[in-house]
């Protein structure tokens, strides 16, 4: 039987509800379907019953309701076509109705008596185990669910990815999708203050429900980010009365989490707040062997020493829904920011030549406080129209951020005869600010549907960046920078069926202004792009084991602040950072085909991609004269990955069932090195897998493994590495308390190494982190129940057989 992965609640109106006819009869109905629920064992009727209506080709979600209090359902204003029926209820197995066609000729389907079964009654052919599975692979996109994800616990978004197929997660908690860290980052379908491993990295797992991992995104989105977009969907719930979540975890080495995530609905009024906070040290010891090569000798210089980080987050979330009527619906929510971060490390240096075999020894010491506050603001209007699927969608987001950042190197010789101190300090003040408005329109047409929309973006970033030299010489230095940024775009998709294909195609146009100046040199550079981004996407269901998707679409990416400030900052005795304000954009062409076959109680997913990156920012290395390293970014390279992804589940038993992935790319990249266009090419491999036991219905392990090929960059090729953990989750007082244990790399092996090669000079770095990682965590659920609806995710996205907490049904 077909393996069916989907989840217990239904995104579904409340208001649907009220409008349930209180009897079997109730208003008549001129095209649609109605029923009644009833338990199989009592024949009595099982109120709010989620029904869904899912369209048989494409399993995209066509309508919902639930049941009265007598069991009666219906669904009106249902077009011409056929459609797969789901009705759910928590404690009760699922029931399915494939293939109910509405037609001018039989408008209306009625349902005398669809019957739910009690979950502890066994069913032939049929498993039924109150979990979601780690991942959810769907025909365009993958949703790692981390409610579920026993090795999130006490962690973040980055851990939840780091078991995905196509994620590669590195020593420093940086996420990349395949091969490249340049995508964009939305929470719940809206841009955010945070920039791509950044807000990965300060988002609680707690916090999440699930990750959309969209690699091939449509018009409708943003073209920002390379390597497509990565939605992170948060706790929400929509159960009448009290409810939420509240969880906290406890790890080694300084490392606590918490959250509150709590709801109250009456009526047409739903609200929402939550707190959370997450504190995590990483740390570990770290060496490194540099080689400069000169005329007539060879420097030498190597280092020992320790690194570490402290980040701290404080999050207050609120926001409140409410339904005028079943035609306008109006959604507000915020939430504030306070947030602390430290970066310290400790070296010792020792520095020779071939030609003076002397040593000379030296201590540096660094260490950056970075302190920050932010704010998100954002609404959504939706207008529904009479006609189905017709809608009018209005949103605006503003956050702002201020942050201080403070930079502290020193270094002392410790030779005797040759004592020498530097001492620097930095010191950034950042001021943030971002405003989006944006309309979306839908139109049916008949079995097609038009769809367009408008938004304008307004970024500003204040740079006031001082420092201070005290010795050698007392100096001071200042640079204040300031950037500007206008983007206003259109858009319009058009979709349908042709035959057995179901298609998408989308352009979106694009003007953008930025403006760059250096205020205290009056130094100022604007960049006027106009830019078009064509998407195609079809679909071809062969029947329903069998799924394939192909798409195409160009991205960009914009450079970054961090790439263009040019003011030189050091951050440790040898190496010096400056940015680059004439960097231009990035741009690339993205083609991906998707299979997807159910055999029986397994399923296999199997991606094919090709990107091509034109205008590629690459890190430079150059050597200075004093032989320190000036680290600077160029458009220097082009870059290409063709790869493959596999990835399958199959349960083997009722206890055991086993994920397991692997991902090939091949990594081109045509660098410029000296006037000389120079290729580099790796073949990079991941595989990683995980084995979920059931004990009982209330004990489950995980248990989960990945490795990472070799690679190679531009200037240098990074050894393979691989990591291993374990999860244990355990369910008490009837599933509401969840008492839960991990530990990552419990083995302590895990060794970062990375050679970096340019003109002159070759440079070895070697990591150590601390490891293994403990972790223990509570989780309590009060009152939980059915979901909140997510209006702020209009994306066009949320459209297969999904709900939001639940069961695998085989």
């Amino acid at each position: 039987m077909r393996r069916i992965l989907f989840v217990t609640t239904i995104i579904v109106s409340t208001l649907s509800v009220i409008g349930q006819p209180k009897h079997g009869g109730g208003p008549m109905i001129k095209k649609g379907i109605m029923g009644r629920v009833i338990n199989t064992q009592t024949a009595q009727p099982v109120e709010y019953a989620n029904v869904a209506l899912f369209n048989s080709s494409d399993s995209s979600l066509v309508n919902g309701t639930v049941s009265n209090e007598k069991g009666f359902f219906q669904i009106d204003d249902v077009a011409n076509g056929t459609y797969n029926m789901r009705i759910i209820f928590i404690g009760y197995q699922s029931h399915r109705v494939n293939k109910i066609t509405i037609s001018d000729d039989n408008p209306i389907i009625r349902f005398k008596a669809l019957k739910l079964s009690p979950a502890d009654v066994a069913l032939d052919e049929v498993n039924v185990t109150a979990r979601q599975e780690e991942v959810i692979y769907k025909i365009d996109k993958r949703v790692v669910n981390v409610s579920e994800n026993i090795a999130a616990i006490g962690g973040t978004a980055v851990d939840a990815l780091e078991n995905t197929p196509g994620v590669e997660v590195d020593i420093d908690g940086n996420v990349s999708i395949r091969g490249s860290s340049n995508f964009t980052v939305l929470i719940d379908g809206k841009p955010t203050a945070m920039e791509g491993s950044e807000a990965l990295q300060q988002i609680p797992a707690s916090s999440i429900q699930e990750i959309e991992i969209i690699t091939n995104p449509s018009a409708k989105y943003d073209p920002d980010g390379l390597t497509g977009i990565l939605n992170i969907i948060l706790k929400k719930d929509i159960k009448g009365g009290f409810n939420g979540i509240v969880s906290a975890s406890v790890g080694n080495n300084d490392r606590y989490d918490a959250s509150a995530n709590l709801n109250y609905r009456k009526n047409k009024l739903n609200l929402v707040g939550g707190y959370s906070f997450r504190q995590g040290r990483h740390g570990g010891e770290g060496e490194s062997h540099y080689k400069s090569y000169k005329e007539d000798d060879t420097l030498f210089r190597d280092e020992i020493g320790d690194r570490g980080r402290l980040r701290a987050n404080h999050t207050i979330k609120a926001g409140i829904d409410y339904d005028f009527n079943d035609r306008n619906l109006l959604s507000v929510s915020g939430n504030y920011r306070i947030g602390e971060r430290e970066r310290f490390n400790e070296s010792y240096y020792t520095s020779y030549s071939m030609l003076n075999p002397d040593p000379v020894r030296t201590f540096s010491e660094g260490k950056n406080t970075d302190e920050d506050n932010s704010y998100e603001i954002s609404g959504v209007y939706v207008h529904k129209f009479e006609e189905k699927d017709h809608e009018l969608r209005i949103m605006g987001t503003h956050s702002a951020e201020d942050d201080i950042e403070q930079a502290y190197t020193f270094m002392d010789t410790l030779t005797a005869e040759d004592t020498q101190t530097e001492e620097t300090l930095t010191e950034t003040i950042e001021d943030h600010a971002h405003t989006t408005m944006q309309a979306d329109y839908t139109l049916p047409l008949g079995s097609n549907k038009l769809e367009a929309g408008a938004k304008s973006s307004f970024r500003k970033i204040d740079y006031q960046q001082s420092g201070d030299i005290f010795n050698p010489e007392p100096t001071m230095t200042a640079n204040n920078f300031r950037y500007l940024e206008d983007i206003h775009a259109i858009y319009a998709m058009f979709s349908g069926p042709v035959g057995g294909f179901e298609y998408q195609l989308g352009i979106r146009g694009e003007y953008s202004r930025i403006e760059t100046e250096q205020l205290s040199t009056n130094d100022r550079n604007v960049n006027e792009v106009l830019t078009v981004y064509p998407t195609l996407h079809v679909s071809y269901e062969i029947n329903e084991a069998n799924k394939l998707m192909a798409g195409y679409s160009r991205r960009v990416n914009r450079p970054r602040t961090y790439f263009l400030n040019p003011y030189e900052e050091r951050s440790d005795a040898y190496t010096i950072r400056k940015g680059n304000p004439l960097l231009d954009p990035e741009y690339a062409h993205s083609i991906e085909l998707n299979y997807l076959k159910y055999i029986g109680k397994a399923f296999v997913n199997t991606s094919v991609y090709y990107r091509q990156t034109d205008n590629k920012i690459s890190r430079v290395q150059n050597i200075q004269n004093d032989n320190t390293i000036l680290l600077t970014f160029d458009n220097v390279d082009k870059e290409s990955s063709l790869g493959a992804e596999l990835s399958g589940r199959n349960k083997f038993t009722k206890w055991l069932s086993i994920n397991a992935s692997y991902s090939f790319f091949r990594y081109t990249i045509d660098a410029v090195d000296n006037g000389l266009t120079k290729s580099y090419e790796s073949f990079n491999h991941k595989v990683n897998g995980n084995a979920n036991i059931s004990f009982s219905r209330n004990a489950s392990l995980q248990m989960f493994a990945m490795y990472y090929s070799p690679s190679v960059t531009s200037q240098g090729e990074r050894e393979g590495f691989y990591f291993t953990g374990f999860g244990y989750k355990h369910m008490l007082l009837d599933r509401r308390l969840t008492v839960s244990a991990r530990v990552r790399n419990p083995f302590g092996n895990f060794e970062w190494n990375f050679t970096s090669r340019g003109p002159g000079y070759e440079n070895q770095f070697i990591r150590r982190p601390d490891f293994p990682v403990f972790y223990v965590g509570l989780t309590y659920r009060i009152n939980e129940g059915f979901k909140r609806r997510n209006l702020q995710n209009g994306n066009g996205n949320g459209t297969s057989e999904d709900f939001n907490e639940g069961m695998t049904v085989d």
